[in-house]
């Protein structure tokens, strides 16, 4: 009996504890997102022609994210429909960047059919997560301290 009461103590230490609360441990996508920055389409005009070229929706985002020195990296692809989609949202996911300031980030990118049956980016938006400051658990377009 007394373990189970140390181990109950325990848990609710841990719950309690700021850095638990600093590092929720829920998945990288149901993170909320206060807000997010437009990326300028200027910044994204290689994966544009990559997209007039025919390429596929997840090398069109990962175009756009760039590479990644993150820890995690996670890709959610939403189709308006399953067989020959004509819309396609893309969110990209990362966690663990080696940077003392910025954690994670997160990119949304829209992506419509053309009548040429090529893909073109509709829009792209980014955010961030902070190691530090007042958003270590959500997403947001506010520089990190």
């Amino acid at each position: 009996m007394a373990g189970t009461f140390c181990k109950a103590l325990l848990s609710a230490m841990l719950l309690a504890s700021p850095a638990w609360a600093a590092d929720p441990q829920r998945p990288l996508m149901e993170l909320p997102v206060i807000d997010m920055k437009p990326v300028d389409p200027a910044d994204y005009a290689e994966a544009s022609a990559l997209a007039a070229s025919g390429a596929s929706p997840l090398d069109i985002a990962l175009k756009i994210a760039g590479k990644s020195e993150a820890a995690t990296q996670h890709i959610v692809q939403v189709n308006d429909r399953g067989e020959a989609p004509s819309r396609s949202r893309i969110t990209v996911l990362r966690d663990g960047l080696p940077d003392d300031s910025i954690r994670g980030e997160r990119w949304d990118i829209a992506l419509e059919k053309t009548p040429a049956a090529a893909w073109k980016i509709g829009e792209v938006k980014r955010a961030w997560r902070c190691r530090r400051g007042e958003f270590l658990d959500r997403f947001t377009a506010a520089s990190c301290p």
